[in-house]
């Protein structure tokens, strides 16, 4: 059998089926994420293939563009789940010469042909599901289900875009864990198509200058993280990575995250002045919002940095000098023989000298380090909100002590994540505790 592996569009076919698809009207975009989903809850983004019967025109591109995987597989048949697929099941039964079978939720009574299964279909044969989107896949198991029980075959669930929610999951909790889905692209390859086109904001620049947090999307995986980034993105919330850029790799995860906000790259460089102007290096093609280094690298590393970044084009790329980590309090004198504060203030000192842009420190600090340094970006981990359990960090502090403190920026990450509505936890904290309106 084929294999399947990726999608079935490459990166440049893709772009120009978006395009297409957008620009007749099959694509539908809101800024604010008010677009109703059938499941429930809402979207910035509709995949809606039933007003292909307006046009001739897409109703024959879409045949041809399905065609592709179909002959790819070569099923006995196809099957679509109505009513997206409808239409198309004809003029792409024609293009390929595979029959078509439908499978309807539910019978109709009353009619002549009253059954579920419309269509020729044996036992033994293979199939391909073809339909326009999966979100959870709850959808397919009907239509799975009962061509199970006849002895066919699923060879791939087809779809033209994985909106990337969940299906992996339900599939195998419903036993159907062996049937590959194939799509041609994601939501978030066609979020970032309209991003970067200008079809489509990114969030309103004035909430992200307005909104302070940093969420942390340490250890989450890219399918892991996607829904949360999904609602985040209208927030305008910085989004801090570590793991995940090492995971990733800075060149592919950099364009991709910033589709959905400003980026903290938190690599927390810390060698020879030559690593640290290779890795600045990689960062000109999609300038992060930051970068960090430790500061006790020291003020050669720190400069070269800086003078790197800036020699290949990301100028406006912060550098960040983390200063002592906020899960040092009691250990900070045996690993560096002096009290945290003491060793912020020299470190600090070094960092300003080289060139930094700012800080990362605890709560604890911030006030007297914005104090001797009044024009720098200060951005503290370890907060959070009264009553949330301090986890690892060990120098903590609430948003609005921070803030008044002189935080610029507050690094918040499992309570964001973890809160039934992220979005609405990171408005609740922006007014309720820091009297922001976002």
């Amino acid at each position: 059998m084929f294999r399947i592996d990726g999608h079935w569009l490459t990166d440049g076919e893709r772009e120009e089926v978006i395009g297409r698809l957008f620009n007749g009207r099959l694509f539908t975009c809101d800024n604010n994420r008010k677009l109703p989903l059938k499941m429930g809850g809402f979207t910035d983004i509709y995949a809606n293939l039933r007003l292909m019967r307006s046009s001739p025109y897409l109703i024959r591109f879409l045949a041809e563009l399905y065609s592709n995987p179909l002959r790819r597989l070569r099923p006995n048949r196809f099957i679509e789940v109505p009513e997206a697929m409808s239409l198309l099941a004809g003029a792409l039964s024609v293009e390929t010469g595979i029959p078509a079978v439908t499978i309807r939720e539910e019978a109709k009574p009353g009619r002549v042909v009253k059954g579920q299964l419309i269509g020729d279909l044996n036992p033994g044969e293979t199939v391909v599901i073809i339909d326009d989107v999966i979100t959870n896949g709850v959808s397919k198991l009907q239509a799975l289900s009962m061509l199970r029980d006849m002895g066919v075959k699923v060879l791939a669930i087809v779809v033209l875009v994985d909106r990337q929610q969940g299906w992996k999951k339900k599939l195998a909790e419903a036993g159907f864990g062996d049937v590959p889905v194939w799509s041609a692209m994601t939501l978030h390859h066609v979020r970032k198509y309209l991003v970067e086109n200008g079809l489509m904001k990114r969030c309103d620049p004035i909430k992200e200058e307005k909104n302070p947090i940093i969420v942390a999307l340490d250890g989450k995986d890219w399918e892991d993280i996607l829904p949360l980034l999904d609602q985040l993105r209208t927030s305008g919330c910085i989004l801090k990575v570590n793991d995940l850029l090492w995971n990733e790799g800075i060149k592919r995860l950099l364009p991709d995250l910033s589709v959905y906000g400003r980026v903290m790259a938190d690599i927390k460089g810390h060698d020879i002045k030559n690593t640290l102007e290779n890795i600045s290096r990689h960062f000109s093609a999609c300038p992060p919002w930051a970068i960090t280094v430790h500061a006790s690298g020291g003020a050669e590393m720190i400069r070269a940095t800086r003078n790197k970044l800036n020699e290949v084009g990301a100028i406006a790329t912060k550098v960040l000098a983390v200063t002592v980590l906020t899960s040092l309090k009691d250990a900070c004198a045996e690993v560096y023989t002096r009290q945290p504060l003491e060793q912020v203030l020299r470190l600090a000192e070094i960092a300003n000298n080289a060139g930094a842009d700012g800080f990362v420190c605890s709560p604890e600090e911030v006030r007297e380090l914005s104090t001797r340094y009044p024009n720098m970006l200060y951005v503290t981990p370890g907060v959070r909100s009264p009553g949330v359990d301090q986890g690892d960090q060990q120098r903590v502090d609430t948003p609005k002590n921070a803030k008044d403190n002189g935080a610029t920026n507050l690094v918040m990450g499992r309570q964001i994540l973890g809160a039934k509505d992220p979005v609405a936890e990171v408005e609740r904290v922006n007014k309720e505790e820091l009297g922001i309106e976002i």
